[in-house]
């Protein structure tokens, strides 16, 4: 049975275009960016992305029925969905999966109430992330957890929590439909304080309350400072790194949206490729949190699917240089008399190996996966 796997975000937290591009007066020392600007024509609408998200859309194994998965629901989830649900017929969520605890993976929570208030599409959804990203959203959104957190009208959406555990499988209600969650390194941790630990927030001093889902962290704030302070006396040059879900779902797709680091004990070396690979790609250099497009091949070279889409862009690169760079992984011959300084720099990263098939992805962009067959509405 086939698989719709759609593109709601491409874009890196801070999402594109740039504001500060496009006001930068004419006379500025800085040049113009070129691929921030392209998206105020129809042209350079590719260019245009939102926070990383995604949804699956598939059959249940067990009855047929229709499973529509969302992965991330971050900052510019609400008009990602207005834009791309009606065009791709989408509009219940079976289940949220959240990769981690960043506001570009959660912080649009709060516009799910579209689909549970009133039950106007659903009684609730379903989301599935770790106990860490649980506690940092009982932290930052207390309302989310307990409704008596709420204030104003206490409209406030509806959710079930599922906390998920690394390498181990998880069905998805009843479907039939299983996603392995494996955990990989965005970034570090840059508080003294080492994790999964927090100083609390007053709030939660002056509350003192817990849920039953989750036991606090919360303490008093003379003891979390002491044992700051007792922290910074220890310090060490030790590198917390932080912690993000991958996942595999079934066995034909790979989805890794922000990973700088994949571990050791998170490769599984398949018997046979998987179809699709969605991999994080931030721009040409490394960075502390990113992939950079020299890991970002390698990466897909390892993992050898059918076809690896990038995603989570800065502005830096236009997708029109991605798509050049990219065909010359595949083996294509490129007029290198017309290109940009981006496309010399990227060929130079492509390294040593077999030609395969990579594009970078774009908003919008819906891939099908057929009976380990893969197409989209974009590339050949």
């Amino acid at each position: 049975m086939a698989t719709e796997f759609i593109f709601l975000g491409t874009g890196t937290s801070s999402s594109l275009p740039h504001v500060d591009c496009l006001t930068r007066p004419a006379d500025s020392d800085i040049p113009p960016c070129k691929t921030c600007l392209s998206t105020l024509t129809p042209e350079g609408k590719k260019n245009i992305r939102r926070n990383t998200s995604a949804v699956i859309k598939t059959k249940a194994p067990k009855d047929g029925s229709d499973v529509t998965i969302v992965i991330d629901a971050g900052k510019t989830f609400q008009p990602a969905a207005v834009e791309w649900f009606p065009k791709h017929g989408l509009r219940k969520i079976d289940a949220l999966l959240i990769t981690h605890a960043h506001a570009d993976a959660m912080n649009g929570l709060d516009d799910l109430r579209g689909w549970t208030l009133g039950g106007s599409i659903q009684p609730h959804i379903d989301v599935y992330l770790s106990q860490a990203t649980f506690t940092e959203v009982q932290r930052s959104f207390p309302y989310l957890v307990s409704k008596e957190y709420a204030s104003g009208g206490g409209d406030v959406p509806d959710f079930v929590w599922h906390i998920i555990e690394n390498k181990l499988p998880f069905e998805i209600n009843d479907t039939g439909i299983f996603i392995t969650p494996f955990l990989v390194h965005h970034g570090r941790v840059f508080s003294p304080v080492p994790p999964p630990a927090f100083l609390p927030t007053p709030g939660m001093l002056i509350s003192g309350a817990t849920t039953p889902a989750v036991h606090s962290h919360s303490e008093p704030l003379d003891r979390a400072l002491g044992k700051l302070l007792i922290n910074e006396s220890h310090k060490t040059d030790v590198i917390h790194p932080y912690l993000c879900f991958g996942f595999k779902i079934q066995d034909q797709i790979v989805y890794l949206s922000d990973v700088s680091h994949i571990p050791d004990d998170a490769w599984r070396e398949e018997g046979h490729p998987l179809p699709l690979c969605i991999l994080d790609c931030l721009n040409l250099k490394t960075h502390t949190s990113h992939l950079g497009l020299e890991q970002s091949i390698a990466t897909a070279r390892r993992i050898g699917a059918t076809r690896t889409y990038l995603l989570g862009f800065s502005h830096k690169v236009s997708q029109e240089e991605y798509v050049t760079i990219t065909e010359a992984v595949g083996g294509a011959d490129i007029d290198e008399s017309a290109l940009s300084v981006s496309e010399k720099e990227g060929l130079g990263m492509i390294g040593v190996g077999e030609p395969f098939w990579i594009r970078p992805a774009h908003d919008g962009l819906r891939v099908v996966v057929d009976r380990g067959l893969v197409r989209d509405d974009t590339f050949l």
